[in-house]
């Protein structure tokens, strides 16, 4: 019920005892009569009053009283009343029209949140957000500017109207308002011919708590349109929200990168590995079990094997000095041109050369280098013919005594020579066992403070009568690190016939 509605009832009730009253309300120059119960009744009997509503209102008051003595009684009454009744209702007309007039932000603020977190892009989001604002504040534009990549423009990135592409500041050049505030992060108004023109900084908040400026928010009011204070709390609120916007899609593109980065790791790592040959191919030849544990996703060890006629085997281990994707490419190629060079010579001395051939402007390019042990295993003749370029974690572990296959040259990548040197061991099928790895393996294990390989030949040693999985498997579970990172690649290959 209104104020109005009040007053009425009360004087009806009153009317109700014979009490006849007319109530004018004055505000200013007009006049409007609320109730008249006297007509065109003129009495000496008629009281009449005149109480302040507020400082530009005045409600004047008639009455007659229906008994002879006159004592205004009723006036006090109504002067109680009435005029308390009228400043109410004018305030809450007051409080009734400011929130019919802040409906319009209202709705914004609640909206911003799923304009600029819809699937919409981004410029499109700020757009569409800019010209909701621009209609609940009755401005004429609104612009949002985002600084470049370098730091030295500012770049017009959305409008609530059509914009004008590839319109920019030079933030060292210019000194004008877009610019200025931009540099000190200040807002600030000023009032053109044309309008009132207000700028507001955007700033982004990332999660570890830098506050970094992004852009200015910039609102164009028309020429009979004046920003208050109260737009520029409406103004600072969407700045402050599409600041949030643009950290929250900065985080998404770097999960989404992340993401995608671990599909690509993981998918290289097992392509890696698929590069490796199947051990099952060779089971009519030996019992040879190897394992490849890159220290990431991707890896510089591996071993190959290739069947070379008259019953022979070629047997190669490689250890290029890093691991990680540059690592993986020269592992690959090397696997590469081993398959190729191989079917050309048997000579392992051949092969190296040959690799080394296909791969040294590579090397030098990465400033990498690779070990590479190359073995024949010709059982029929009983014996081993290598060449080694620098791979120290090679052996022949007999039942009593143990041969290592010296580095007969430098690595690979290093320097280019024109032969590469072989050398020749007996090799007795079912007593003897060749074992290749590399130094990822060796340094997980300590022997008195010293790294050493004597550890590894001794388990070879312990597990002579099992199987060359047997062997591969003790050597790694004493490798173990536990749930620690291994800091290198850890590769290794046992042979047995």
């Amino acid at each position: 019920m209104s104020g109005a509605e009040r007053i009425r009832r009360l004087l009806d009730d009153l009317s109700a005892t014979g009490l006849r009253v007319r109530l004018t309300l004055i505000d200013g120059a007009s006049q409007e009569l609320l109730y008249d119960g006297l007509g065109d009744v003129t009495s000496d009997t008629v009281l009449e009053e005149s109480w302040p509503v507020t400082e530009d209102m005045t409600i004047r008051v008639a009455v007659v009283q229906p008994t002879a003595s006159n004592d205004g009684s009723a006036l006090k009454l109504i002067a109680s009343c009435v005029p308390g009744m009228l400043q109410m209702e004018r305030e809450l007309l007051f409080f009734r029209n400011q929130l019919a007039s802040r409906h319009g932000e209202v709705a914004l603020l609640t909206s911003v949140g799923e304009v600029l977190g819809s699937g919409l892009v981004l410029e499109r989001g700020v757009a569409k957000l800019l010209a909701e604002l621009v209609e609940v504040m009755d401005a004429s534009r609104g612009e949002l500017w985002i600084v470049d990549e370098s730091g030295s423009h500012l770049m017009l990135f959305a409008a609530s109207d059509v914009s004008s592409g590839g319109a920019s500041v030079d933030l060292e050049l210019s000194r004008g308002p877009l610019a200025e505030v931009f540099r000190i992060g200040v807002a600030r108004s000023s009032g053109p011919q044309d309008g009132t023109e207000l700028l507001v900084p955007v700033r982004q908040t990332q999660v570890h708590g830098l506050n970094t400026s992004m852009g200015v928010l910039k609102i164009l009011s028309g020429p009979d349109r004046i920003l208050q204070t109260s737009d520029l709390r409406l103004v600072s609120a969407i700045a402050s929200q599409i600041g949030a916007a643009f950290e929250n899609r900065r985080l998404t593109d770097e999960s989404v990168e992340r993401e995608r980065m671990l599909v690509e790791l993981e998918l290289a790592h097992h392509l890696q590995l698929k590069l490796l040959p199947e051990l099952a191919d060779f089971t009519d030849f030996a019992d040879i079990a190897a394992r490849c544990e890159p220290a990431e996703s991707v890896g510089g060890d591996f071993y190959h094997l290739f069947r070379l006629g008259e019953g022979r085997l070629g047997v190669m281990l490689g250890d290029v000095s890093s691991h990680g994707y540059s690592a993986g490419l020269i592992m690959a190629l090397t696997m590469s041109a081993a398959s190729l060079v191989v079917r050309e010579s048997d000579r392992p001395g051949d092969v190296l050369r040959g690799i080394h051939h296909e791969l040294v402007r590579k090397l030098e390019s990465t400033d990498m280098y690779m070990t590479l042990c190359y073995v024949v295993v010709d059982s029929a003749r009983n014996r081993l013919l290598y060449a080694n370029a620098g791979h120290p974690h090679a052996f022949r572990v007999g039942p009593v005594e143990s041969d290592r296959l010296e580095a007969l040259n430098p690595p690979l990548g290093i320097a280019e020579f024109d032969t590469y040197e072989e050398r020749e061991l007996s090799w007795y099928p079912g007593k003897d066992t060749l074992l290749l790895f590399t130094d990822g393996l060796s340094e997980t294990m300590r022997a008195d403070r010293i790294w050493s390989d004597d550890l590894i030949l001794q388990a070879v040693r312990r597990f002579a009568d099992g199987s060359a999985s047997d062997v591969l498997e003790e050597l790694f579970k004493m490798a173990s690190l536990g749930d620690t990172p291994a800091a290198d690649d850890r590769t290794a290959l046992v042979l047995k016939q």
